[in-house]
């Protein structure tokens, strides 16, 4: 009979880490070795955390920013697991067109987000579209990596049982790019929330970008971590929603 095991969980680990990380924070604040008007502390980013949570206003711009990234992320994912797929089973069309998907995924997003600003004003359409440029190419490739790693041998197989290409793409395709799809997602996730970020950065009137800039100008050094912590732990958040989804979906392997 096998032993169960004493040592620590990974999330364990990853909560001793933190916990000891902050009180060495507050610790080296408090004896001063820490300068609080330009690195904070942990007492501080969470007064500062009630405060804005007590007033409404991180509510109010955390929904900004979570719609513009949940639509970023919906339509640069849809569009690029569409383009993977497309581009992995037509060969000849991929040779032609992933280099030069490659060359505009090296075009830093930042670069290209005064042109977007620019043709769609500072609302939200200009906000989703760079949040969705973030994701894009990550489905693309993933889905394009996908459904080449499918074996050759097991399509031709089913082709001769007599299954039509819709079959073959719905049966034997889509299955095996499903992990290439939620990998897909958990690293799309945090890059949407970025692409909107970014988005507000340069040009807007309220989000967690735009909150975080104006907190900076006004050299507010709490209300930055306040942000920048709520971002880490929501990201945190939705990742572990989508390794749950992971473990359902992908029981049969």
């Amino acid at each position: 009979m096998k032993k169960p095991s004493l040592s620590p969980s990974p999330g364990v680990w990853t909560a001793i880490v933190l916990v000891l990380a902050l009180l060495l924070w507050e610790g080296a604040a408090a004896e001063g070795l820490v300068d609080v008007f330009f690195f904070s502390s942990p007492s501080l980013v969470w007064q500062a955390l009630r405060d804005l949570t007590a007033k409404g206003i991180l509510q109010r711009h955390l929904s900004v920013t979570a719609r513009e990234a949940g639509l970023g992320l919906l339509f640069g994912g849809v569009l690029g697991t569409l383009a993977g797929l497309g581009l992995g089973t037509h060969p000849k069309v991929s040779r032609g067109l992933m280099p030069l998907m490659t060359g505009l995924n090296g075009l830093p997003k930042l670069a290209l987000g005064p042109l977007i600003i620019i043709w769609f004003g500072i609302g939200l359409k200009s906000k989703v579209l760079i949040s969705g440029l973030m994701v894009f190419f990550v489905f693309a490739f993933n889905l394009y990596a996908g459904v080449c790693g499918v074996e050759r041998e097991l399509v031709t197989a089913v082709r001769l049982l007599g299954a039509s290409k819709g079959q073959v793409l719905t049966k034997v395709i889509w299955p095996a790019s499903l992990p290439w799809l939620l990998a897909s997602l958990r690293t799309g996730l945090g890059l949407s929330i970025s692409g909107a970020i970014v988005g507000e950065y340069l040009g807007a009137g309220q989000g967690l970008g735009w909150f975080i800039a104006n907190a900076g100008d006004r050299y507010d050094v709490n209300q930055v971590m306040c942000c920048v912590a709520v971002i880490v732990v929501l990201v945190v958040l939705l990742d572990g929603v989508v390794r749950l989804l992971e473990r359902r979906l992908l029981r049969w392997r």
